[in-house]
């Protein structure tokens, strides 16, 4: 059975939250199919790890975190063709106590001798239509925003008199190129390509770049550059109060169409700019700003 484990900074971990907490809200974007229930979605923990079962085997040592077990489609055919004396007694470590919840990836069901394993050990199991790759990048998303109220986002972000703002759409868009023009007059540069967001205990969204990335940036004309080298020192800051998104998405049309709507960002609601751009167009510093004046009703 080989374990693949994902280090998520559990030494921050210390509020305790049970297996139907750590799910609920979830199940769509993890592609849950069908689940089985067991009395031990009430089990809380205060940690939690995520491990991928390739294949069938009994380790010698048992790691006693609790953990949320992947298990592929080439494991649970390994499970099928094991001869059903020794099959029980493998599915029962399998399933062991340090496990609080089982995902079947690539699956639309739950076989049913793995319910009667479920059972025998007080365990949920779930089958999920997505791979086990996505399907870790999904729970490492969950355990985060949980666990440490925080979630990362792919998008550029800016404020403006004091008012943190983030742009997502996908690359190439021009939103690094449009903040970088826009923070040489009215704004500030935060951060580029990865947004670090966090709830703090007055309820608040904290916003600032990825520490592995901080102040570097990429466009199509410079690559990965240092901030510094493009912008004053005092046009860039290290972290913002979030309050406002704005959505960027190409379309078959032929106008620029704006709709301003909400965002739940760690269950706080912010004001949301979706603008839809013709596919052969770019945002830019212009639509920026018609976009931030938008957002703030013409009041900056």
């Amino acid at each position: 059975m080989k374990h693949v484990f994902f280090n998520i900074n559990h030494t921050s971990m210390k509020k305790k939250l049970s297996v139907k907490e750590i799910f609920r809200g979830k199940i769509v974007k993890l592609g849950i199919k069908e689940i089985f229930y067991a009395a031990a979605v009430g089990k809380q923990v205060s940690r939690v790890n995520v491990h991928v079962i390739n294949r069938i085997n009994i380790p010698s040592k048992t790691n006693n975190i609790p953990a949320i077990a992947i298990i592929t489609p080439l494991a649970l055919s390994q499970l099928f063709a094991i001869k059903e004396k020794l099959s029980l007694p493998i599915r029962n470590h399998l399933l062991k106590k340090n496990i609080v919840f089982v995902i079947l990836s690539n699956s639309l069901s739950i076989p049913d001798f793995l319910k009667n394993s479920a059972v025998n050990n007080n365990l949920p199991i779930a089958a999920s239509k997505y791979d086990e790759h996505y399907l870790k990048s999904i729970l490492r998303e969950v355990i985060r925003e949980k666990f440490l109220g925080t979630i990362l986002v792919h998008g550029v972000i800016l404020e403006v008199e004091g008012r943190g703002i983030l742009i997502t759409g996908d690359s190439g868009i021009g939103k690094t190129t449009a903040v970088l023009k826009a923070a040489a007059s009215y704004c500030y540069w935060v951060a580029d390509d990865v947004a670090v967001i966090i709830r703090n205990r007055k309820g608040e969204l904290i916003t600032r770049g990825h520490k592995k990335i901080n102040r570097f940036l990429h466009t199509e004309s410079t690559g990965i550059i240092h901030v510094d080298n493009l912008l004053e020192t005092d046009r860039i800051k290290e972290q913002t109060k979030l309050v406002a998104i704005i959505k960027i998405e190409k379309k078959r049309t032929r106008d620029i169409r704006i709709t301003k709507g909400e965002k739940n960002i760690l269950g706080i609601k912010l004001v949301c700019l979706s603008i839809n751009i013709p596919s052969t167009s770019f945002f830019d510093e212009n639509l920026l700003k018609k976009s931030v004046r938008q957002l703030f009703k013409d009041d900056l």
